[in-house]
C-alpha cells in the first residue's frame, strides 16, 4: 500500500513539473505582440516637440519634415543593413565550407599516409581506385563528395 501512496505521489509531481515548465507566458511577456515599431509617427513627434518646446508652426512644419526624411533615410538604412548581413552570413556559410573541406582533405590525406605505413603501397593503390570507384558511384547520385584526384 505504501509503494502506491509513494508512486502516485511521485507521479502527481511529474504531472505538476511538466505542467509549470509548460506555462512560461506569464513570465516572458505576451509572444503575439507585434514585432517593435516606432510608436509616433514624424507628424506625432513633431506635435510633441512643438508643445514641449513652444515651436512655431513653421518651425513645428520644418521639423515634422526633417523627422520624416530621417525617417526615410533610417529605414532605408535599416533595409541595407538586413541584407548586407544576409548576404555575410551567406559568405560565412561558404567560407565555413571551403575551411571545412580543407580540413577534411588534410585529413583524409594524413590518414592516407598512415594506412600506407600500415598496409603497403601495393594494398595503398588498391584502396584508392577502390574508393575512386565507389565516389564515381556516388556521383551519380549527385549529392557525394567530388572525387579526389591523385
Amino acid at each position: 500500500m505504501k509503494k502506491y501512496g509513494i508512486l502516485a505521489l511521485v507521479a502527481f509531481l511529474m504531472m505538476s513539473l511538466s505542467i509549470s515548465a509548460q506555462d512560461s507566458t506569464g513570465r516572458r511577456g505576451n509572444r503575439n505582440q507585434p514585432p517593435r515599431t516606432m510608436r509616433m509617427t514624424a507628424k506625432e513627434r513633431a506635435e510633441h516637440m512643438a508643445n514641449v518646446l513652444e515651436l512655431t508652426s513653421e518651425q513645428k512644419e520644418q521639423v515634422e519634415e526633417l523627422l520624416k526624411k530621417h525617417d526615410e533615410k533610417r529605414a532605408e538604412q535599416l533595409a541595407k543593413f538586413r541584407e548586407d548581413r544576409q548576404q555575410a552570413q551567406q559568405q560565412d556559410r561558404e567560407k565555413r565550407r571551403e575551411e571545412m573541406r580543407a580540413l577534411m582533405e588534410q585529413n583524409m590525406e594524413e590518414q592516407d599516409a598512415e594506412l600506407e605505413k600500415i598496409i603497403g603501397k601495393e594494398k595503398m593503390e588498391q584502396w584508392k581506385i577502390y574508393r575512386q570507384e565507389q565516389m564515381k558511384k556516388r556521383g551519380s547520385r549527385g549529392n557525394a563528395p567530388s572525387p579526389r584526384r591523385r
